[in-house]
């Protein structure tokens, strides 16, 4: 890792920029492919509509997502050599802990951070057109407003700031997140009953919490967890009791118009 430290001390803007457009496009990617596919297993419990095909205002919508996290991850770069941000490629123990660290500050970061983008001041601003996509499918997670990417990013880059952290740390988060940003965009549960039952599931977060909260915008607000929504009492009453259940009861979706 130190020899990757090294390589990417060395490079120019321009390179920089260039691989930030490729890891994000390729991020892109797997989200929607690993997406599609865990849709397909027979397990699955549909909690939302199937909305079809994706949307082409999502699809300019991704695009725009990847060029603003791809911003997101020069400025990232630029901190760094700024001796802003300072990483480290300790392995092991330290690692774990930092990982751990940082899922846990993001978690309350981003959990802070959404529940000022549902003020109703500001919702209408930004995070209201991620909320057009009820029935959500892969590629929702990456319909966002540009200033609601950039606003999270900021998060990321203060989190990085904050502390030395393991690359390690930061890979094994950016894999975890994306994940959690999968399963949460999927509209079913994909998880057993029997891992939903137990006591890690009470508090790590399932596919049911952010599809309940795309159903209903002012409840499971938490990304990774539930600690900070049962603890500012925003998580569902009934999530609980879908999270037990052996095939949890569709949501019904909200009537417009």
């Amino acid at each position: 890792m130190d020899g990757v430290l090294d390589w990417a001390w060395r490079l120019d803007v321009g390179q920089v920029v260039g691989f930030a457009l490729l890891e994000n496009m390729g991020l892109f990617l797997i989200a929607v492919g690993v997406g599609n596919a865990m849709l397909r297993l027979p397990t699955v419990v549909r909690l939302l509509p199937d909305p079809g095909r994706i949307s082409r205002l999502q699809l300019w919508l991704a695009s725009g997502a990847i060029l603003m996290n791809s911003l997101v991850t020069v400025a990232g770069w630029a901190l760094w050599k700024a001796g802003i941000i300072h990483l480290n490629a300790d392995l092991g123990l330290r690692a774990l802990a930092d990982f751990v660290l940082l899922l846990l500050l993001m978690d309350l970061l981003m959990y802070a951070g959404h529940a000022v983008a549902h003020r109703p001041r500001l919702f209408p601003l930004a995070h209201a057109l991620h909320h057009r996509f009820v029935d959500a499918q892969p590629a929702t997670l990456y319909a966002l407003h540009p200033l609601e990417i950039l606003g999270f990013g900021g998060l990321w880059l203060a989190a990085l700031a904050a502390h030395t952290f393991s690359v390690w740390a930061i890979v094994a988060y950016t894999a975890v997140n994306l994940v959690f940003g999968i399963f949460g965009h999927l509209g079913v549960e994909v998880l057993p009953p029997a891992a939903r039952r137990s006591p890690v599931f009470r508090w790590v977060a399932t596919p049911t919490l952010h599809a309940g909260h795309h159903v209903e915008p002012s409840v499971n607000l938490g990304f990774y967890t539930s600690i900070w929504d049962r603890l500012f009492g925003t998580l569902a009453a009934d999530y609980d009791e879908r999270r037990r259940s052996t095939e949890p009861e569709p949501y019904a979706l909200p009537v417009t118009g």
